[in-house]
């Protein structure tokens, strides 16, 4: 998997998709129209960046897609089918690729993020939604019917609670369809050219293993009855771990075929789940909350970022350690040793996102598009 950054901040993306486009959306037609080409586009606020072995892929609103060379210092826009708000952009090879954004759209690309198609809307969504749950309402019903006096009273408490549970959700989704497509989608993660996972709002958790020609609903194999967001998503081989609003913290040992919820070090929202290269486990996320893990998320350490303000990426730095970024430009290096350094860009925009380039360059993605900044050497010392 190549994959420089992950997920964008929830908390950024709810305060930055209320834009003219939402309010302009007209039965969903922002959905099918084309991004438009824009002299600007990199002026457009940013939420994810990518990395290929060619190039950096960054994604936002109205369907921007910028591309930038290795070897070249100029932007050029991409050419998107939507121009609903990007969230998120992953890549399996060079070439193979995928962007999520809001209205259940997933793109994919096969040209390392020049072109993209349209894989899935909103609509699509809903429909396996609704298929996926009138299976699991019959499936229930028929276990029900099934039992005889022979079995505990807990059993059928158990599915009796499932199946009311599985009929709410089929009630949504129908009212989903009556209504529209709504949910957005906030992270995407690239196991292989294959294999694809989506996250989302409202617990929403999508799986292919065919490149994206097909999707089946995983939300039911996480433990998150309360449908809270799920902002981030990291793979490390086999392992993957997913984190989201309040605090919530599932790892799969297996590739995703099962998942187990962990003790969070924070029940605030988390923005971002990253494992560097010395296989440590980072979370960020709310009012400058940093934990680290020595022991694939068994316990973490605290680290004190002494501002208050919202952490929402984290990514290797190329001499160890990692670097993080946030809401009013701040910026951080955290060291091999574990020593913390503040730095933040001038323009005190929100990043949400960021990429180092071999020459040791910072690209940053956020508020106001893409920005760069010089490889901090050092900063002020955190506390």
């Amino acid at each position: 998997m190549v994959r420089a950054t992950v997920c964008a901040s929830a908390a950024l993306l709810l305060s930055l998709s209320a834009t003219a486009q939402d309010a302009q959306v007209k039965d969903y037609d922002v959905i099918y129209a084309p991004a438009m080409t824009a002299p600007k586009a990199t002026q457009a606020v940013l939420t994810d960046i990518a990395a290929t072995e060619e190039r950096w892929v960054a994604v936002g609103d109205y369907g921007v897609i910028v591309t930038r060379e290795k070897a070249s210092q100029e932007w050029q826009q991409a050419e998107v089918p939507t121009s609903v708000f990007l969230t998120s952009v992953d890549f399996a090879t060079t070439n193979i690729g995928w962007a999520v954004g809001h209205h259940g759209v997933v793109l994919n690309t096969t040209d390392g993020g020049l072109t993209w198609t349209r894989q899935l809307d909103g609509f699509g969504y809903i429909d396996l939604q609704v298929a996926y749950y009138e299976e699991k309402v019959a499936t229930l019903e028929a276990q029900l019917d099934a039992l005889t006096e022979d079995d505990d009273a807990a059993t059928e408490d158990d599915l009796t609670f499932a199946l009311d549970d599985a009929m709410f959700q089929l009630d949504n989704a129908n009212f989903a369809k009556e209504e529209g497509p709504t949910k957005p989608f906030l992270d995407v993660v690239a196991l292989s050219a294959d294999e694809v996972f989506v996250s989302g709002a409202y617990g929403a958790l999508l799986y292919s293993n065919d490149g994206g020609a097909s999707w089946t609903i995983r939300d039911q194999a996480i433990e998150n009855p309360d449908g809270y967001h799920l902002n981030a998503f990291e793979a490390a081989g086999d392992t993957l771990y997913l984190t989201g609003e309040a605090g919530q913290l599932f790892r799969s040992l297996d590739r995703g075929a099962s998942w187990e919820t962990l003790d969070s070090p924070y029940y605030g929202s988390l923005f971002d789940v990253h494992v560097d290269a010395e296989q440590r486990l980072w979370l960020v996320g709310l009012r400058g909350n940093i934990f680290v893990s020595d022991d694939q998320g068994a316990s973490f350490s605290a680290i004190s970022l002494g501002d208050a303000v919202n952490i929402n990426s984290v990514i290797n730095a190329p001499t160890g350690g990692v670097y993080l970024a946030g809401n009013a430009g701040v910026l951080a290096f955290i060291d091999a040793a574990g020593q913390l350094h503040k730095d933040s860009h001038p323009s005190g925009a929100a990043v949400s996102a960021l990429a180092v380039t071999d020459a040791g360059e910072l690209i940053l993605v956020g508020q106001r598009g893409v920005l760069s900044l010089a490889q901090p050497q050092s900063g002020q010392k955190g506390e």
